[in-house]
Protein backbone atom coordinates (compact mmCIF):
# COMPACT_ATOMS: atom_id res chain seq x y z
CA UNK A 1 0.00 0.00 0.00
CA UNK A 2 2.70 2.57 0.86
CA UNK A 3 4.49 1.87 -2.52
CA UNK A 4 1.07 2.76 -3.79
CA UNK A 5 1.14 6.29 -2.22
CA UNK A 6 4.30 6.54 -3.01
CA UNK A 7 3.95 6.31 -6.68
CA UNK A 8 1.02 8.37 -6.89
CA UNK A 9 2.81 10.96 -5.02
CA UNK A 10 5.63 10.96 -7.20
CA UNK A 11 3.50 10.31 -10.24
CA UNK A 12 1.49 14.02 -9.02
CA UNK A 13 4.81 15.80 -8.52
CA UNK A 14 6.58 15.55 -11.59
CA UNK A 15 3.11 16.08 -13.58
CA UNK A 16 2.65 19.26 -11.53
CA UNK A 17 6.66 20.18 -12.05
CA UNK A 18 5.81 19.41 -15.61
CA UNK A 19 2.80 21.86 -15.70
CA UNK A 20 4.59 24.48 -13.78
CA UNK A 21 7.99 24.30 -16.56
CA UNK A 22 5.37 24.51 -19.80
CA UNK A 23 3.80 27.66 -18.16
CA UNK A 24 7.44 29.37 -17.72
CA UNK A 25 7.84 30.43 -21.13
CA UNK A 26 4.24 32.20 -21.15
CA UNK A 27 4.54 33.99 -18.11
CA UNK A 28 8.13 34.84 -19.59
CA UNK A 29 6.43 36.22 -22.64
CA UNK A 30 3.86 37.56 -20.61
CA UNK A 31 6.41 39.60 -18.82
CA UNK A 32 8.73 40.98 -21.84
CA UNK A 33 5.24 41.83 -23.21
CA UNK A 34 4.38 44.40 -19.96
CA UNK A 35 7.97 45.26 -20.38
CA UNK A 36 8.02 46.42 -24.00
CA UNK A 37 4.42 48.27 -23.44
CA UNK A 38 4.17 52.29 -24.09
CA UNK A 39 4.30 53.87 -20.99
CA UNK A 40 3.56 57.58 -20.11
CA UNK A 41 7.05 58.28 -19.81
CA UNK A 42 8.07 56.99 -23.31
CA UNK A 43 5.34 59.09 -24.67
CA UNK A 44 6.78 61.98 -23.26
CA UNK A 45 10.48 61.13 -24.18
CA UNK A 46 9.56 60.66 -27.24
CA UNK A 47 8.38 64.79 -27.59
CA UNK A 48 12.24 65.81 -27.26
CA UNK A 49 13.54 66.58 -30.25
CA UNK A 50 16.81 65.32 -32.22
CA UNK A 51 19.25 68.77 -32.97
CA UNK A 52 20.08 69.08 -37.14
CA UNK A 53 21.75 71.52 -39.20
CA UNK A 54 21.60 71.55 -42.36
CA UNK A 55 23.87 73.89 -45.33
CA UNK A 56 22.17 74.86 -48.07
CA UNK A 57 24.03 77.12 -51.07
CA UNK A 58 22.74 79.85 -48.97
CA UNK A 59 23.48 79.55 -45.75
CA UNK A 60 23.88 76.76 -42.61
CA UNK A 61 20.28 76.18 -41.07
CA UNK A 62 19.48 74.92 -37.76
CA UNK A 63 16.58 72.62 -36.78
CA UNK A 64 14.89 70.40 -34.02
CA UNK A 65 13.74 66.53 -35.33
CA UNK A 66 11.36 64.54 -34.52
CA UNK A 67 11.09 60.71 -35.98
CA UNK A 68 8.32 57.96 -36.23
CA UNK A 69 9.25 54.88 -37.07
CA UNK A 70 6.21 52.81 -38.94
CA UNK A 71 7.80 49.37 -39.32
CA UNK A 72 11.14 48.28 -38.30
CA UNK A 73 12.45 44.49 -39.48
CA UNK A 74 15.28 43.44 -37.07
CA UNK A 75 17.60 40.37 -37.70
CA UNK A 76 19.99 40.44 -34.80
CA UNK A 77 17.41 39.62 -32.01
CA UNK A 78 16.67 36.20 -30.63
CA UNK A 79 13.85 34.32 -32.02
CA UNK A 80 11.31 34.93 -28.76
CA UNK A 81 11.34 38.75 -30.11
CA UNK A 82 9.25 38.86 -33.71
CA UNK A 83 11.21 40.19 -36.15
CA UNK A 84 9.07 42.65 -37.59
CA UNK A 85 8.01 45.90 -35.18
CA UNK A 86 5.32 48.64 -35.92
CA UNK A 87 5.65 52.23 -33.88
CA UNK A 88 7.14 51.34 -31.03
CA UNK A 89 10.74 49.67 -31.29
CA UNK A 90 13.32 49.11 -28.47
CA UNK A 91 16.83 50.25 -28.64
CA UNK A 92 18.41 46.06 -28.86
CA UNK A 93 15.82 45.76 -31.77
CA UNK A 94 17.53 48.44 -33.95
CA UNK A 95 20.91 48.46 -33.20
CA UNK A 96 21.82 44.39 -32.96
CA UNK A 97 21.15 44.78 -36.52
CA UNK A 98 17.64 46.00 -38.72
CA UNK A 99 16.24 48.16 -41.34
CA UNK A 100 13.62 50.69 -40.90
CA UNK A 101 11.59 53.06 -42.70
CA UNK A 102 11.23 56.41 -40.91
CA UNK A 103 8.81 59.47 -41.38
CA UNK A 104 10.90 62.46 -39.76
CA UNK A 105 9.63 66.64 -39.42
CA UNK A 106 11.65 69.27 -39.23
CA UNK A 107 11.64 72.73 -37.69
CA UNK A 108 14.41 74.94 -38.87
CA UNK A 109 14.72 78.17 -36.01
CA UNK A 110 15.35 80.32 -39.40
CA UNK A 111 12.89 80.65 -42.43
CA UNK A 112 13.73 78.52 -45.49
CA UNK A 113 12.71 79.92 -48.37
CA UNK A 114 8.40 80.68 -47.54
CA UNK A 115 8.54 78.17 -44.48
CA UNK A 116 10.47 76.54 -41.32
CA UNK A 117 8.91 72.95 -41.95
CA UNK A 118 10.98 70.42 -43.86
CA UNK A 119 9.82 66.99 -43.74
CA UNK A 120 11.23 63.34 -45.07
CA UNK A 121 10.81 59.94 -45.49
CA UNK A 122 13.94 57.93 -44.75
CA UNK A 123 15.09 53.99 -44.94
CA UNK A 124 18.17 53.38 -42.81
CA UNK A 125 19.85 49.94 -42.14
CA UNK A 126 21.67 49.69 -38.99
CA UNK A 127 24.83 47.35 -38.58
CA UNK A 128 26.38 46.35 -35.61
CA UNK A 129 29.90 46.91 -35.62
CA UNK A 130 31.48 46.27 -31.77
CA UNK A 131 29.36 44.50 -29.10
CA UNK A 132 26.45 43.57 -31.01
CA UNK A 133 26.13 47.49 -31.50
CA UNK A 134 25.78 48.31 -28.10
CA UNK A 135 28.98 50.06 -28.05
CA UNK A 136 29.13 51.34 -31.54
CA UNK A 137 27.14 50.71 -35.04
CA UNK A 138 26.88 51.89 -38.52
CA UNK A 139 23.94 53.55 -39.73
CA UNK A 140 23.33 53.84 -43.89
CA UNK A 141 20.51 54.70 -45.82
CA UNK A 142 18.56 56.60 -48.42
CA UNK A 143 16.24 59.42 -47.88
CA UNK A 144 13.72 62.15 -49.83
CA UNK A 145 13.50 65.39 -48.05
CA UNK A 146 11.05 68.15 -48.69
CA UNK A 147 12.35 71.56 -47.79
CA UNK A 148 11.23 74.85 -48.65
CA UNK A 149 8.79 73.45 -51.14
CA UNK A 150 11.50 71.19 -52.80
CA UNK A 151 12.13 67.72 -52.71
CA UNK A 152 15.56 66.31 -53.02
CA UNK A 153 17.04 62.65 -52.31
CA UNK A 154 19.85 62.18 -49.97
CA UNK A 155 21.95 59.36 -49.51
CA UNK A 156 22.94 58.90 -45.62
CA UNK A 157 25.88 57.37 -43.06
CA UNK A 158 26.51 57.67 -39.87
CA UNK A 159 27.92 55.91 -36.92
CA UNK A 160 25.34 54.85 -33.40
CA UNK A 161 27.04 54.69 -30.03
CA UNK A 162 25.89 54.56 -25.86
CA UNK A 163 23.18 51.26 -26.39
CA UNK A 164 21.92 53.18 -29.58
CA UNK A 165 21.25 56.35 -27.53
CA UNK A 166 22.91 58.46 -29.03
CA UNK A 167 23.11 58.67 -33.05
CA UNK A 168 25.33 61.01 -35.88
CA UNK A 169 24.20 60.71 -39.00
CA UNK A 170 25.57 62.99 -42.04
CA UNK A 171 22.62 62.79 -45.02
CA UNK A 172 24.45 64.07 -48.66
CA UNK A 173 22.72 65.23 -51.88
CA UNK A 174 24.65 65.11 -54.73
CA UNK A 175 22.12 66.67 -57.13
CA UNK A 176 21.25 69.96 -54.99
CA UNK A 177 25.36 70.02 -52.95
CA UNK A 178 23.27 70.33 -49.47
CA UNK A 179 24.51 68.60 -46.76
CA UNK A 180 22.50 67.56 -43.25
CA UNK A 181 24.42 66.63 -40.00
CA UNK A 182 22.17 65.79 -37.34
CA UNK A 183 22.78 64.57 -33.31
CA UNK A 184 19.93 62.03 -32.54
CA UNK A 185 18.83 61.10 -29.35
CA UNK A 186 17.12 57.81 -28.94
CA UNK A 187 14.64 57.13 -26.17
CA UNK A 188 13.16 53.68 -25.34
Amino acid sequence: MTSKRFFFHTRSILLLGLIALAGMPRAEAQEQEERRGISNSWLLLQAVPSLSWTGLPAGTHFSFEWELTPVLYSWGMTRLDPPVHFFFVTQPERFAGSVEFNITTQWYTSRIGTSHWGFSGQLMAHLPLVEYGEYLGLNLGVARYTIAGSSSNFIAGGFSTLFGFLHYTVKYSPADKMVMHSIDFRFF
